[in-house]
């Protein structure tokens, strides 16, 4: 899905989380007009998407990276999110008044607000987030219909109609293998190291325990001191296994 859209759909979601909060009005925010309410608790969410998604997205890779569950992450990447949104939020209840530093109970329970809060709109993104990795086929124009003997990966007849003319990697995620391709990405469940082996006669790497890349997609590659990552079409990034490194020197992918 391209990002553009991801980001508004994103968007969609923390206005409505803040419009309904604003009718809501709760932790005492229901003594202030509509009006007043409507504009706090907006302006909140959108600072807290700016916050939280950050962190989110960094919770993926990392799971991706290490193999680890990745709702866990999530959850462990809202925990720490929540720290400087509660800041923040304290910050904004001063204006207008003297500042003063909150007691220990007092930022206790403002950060199991700003907590709750957080998990409620982390929720809604993560279920976002699967329906649009679980649809068949990602907002896009169908390609244009190819005439050709059915010759190719088997992989390719597990994935959805429309997925495209090319695979460009395979990313592991929990018990589902996510394959990205020309038009977006699809999730099959299946093992990683099936999915690899019904990648042939594509050429390609497995570079790191949970992606496998094709060689004809990888348009540069990005190195971060000791760790290399491929990009691919679509902004798309793999991160390359140091014990991956030389064999991927040898062939002339670095």
């Amino acid at each position: 899905m391209p990002q553009a859209r991801r980001f508004l759909i994103d968007l969609s979601i923390m206005l409505a989380i803040g419009l309904l909060l604003a009718l809501m009005g709760p932790f005492g925010t229901f003594a202030g007009s509509v009006a007043f309410r409507l504009v706090y608790w907006v302006t909140l969410m959108v600072a807290g998407y700016a916050l939280y998604h950050p962190a989110m997205m960094a919770a993926s890779r990392v799971a991706a990276r290490l193999a680890l569950p990745e709702a866990a992450m999530w959850a462990a990447a809202g925990v720490v999110a929540s720290v400087p949104m509660t800041a923040l939020v304290w910050v904004v209840g001063q204006i207008g008044y003297t500042t003063r530093w909150p007691t220990p109970e007092q930022a206790l329970a403002l950060y199991v607000n700003v907590g709750l809060v957080g998990a409620i709109g982390t929720v809604m993104l993560w279920v976002a987030r699967r329906r649009r990795g679980a649809a068949s086929v990602l907002a896009e124009p169908e390609p244009e219909p190819v005439v050709a003997e059915p010759v190719g990966p088997a992989l390719f007849e597990r994935l959805p109609p429309g997925f495209g003319p090319a695979l460009h990697a395979l990313e592991m995620e929990d018990h589902y293998v996510r394959a990205h391709g020309a038009y977006g990405s699809a999730l099959i469940l299946m093992r990683m190291r099936d999915a690899v082996a019904e990648t042939a006669p594509l050429a390609g790497a497995q570079v790191h325990r949970s992606w496998w890349v094709a060689r004809d997609a990888v348009e540069r590659v990005r190195r971060e001191g000791r760790n290399y990552r491929l990009v691919l079409p679509g902004g798309v990034e793999a991160p390359v296994a140091r014990g991956a490194v030389p064999t991927l020197v040898a062939e002339g992918w670095i």
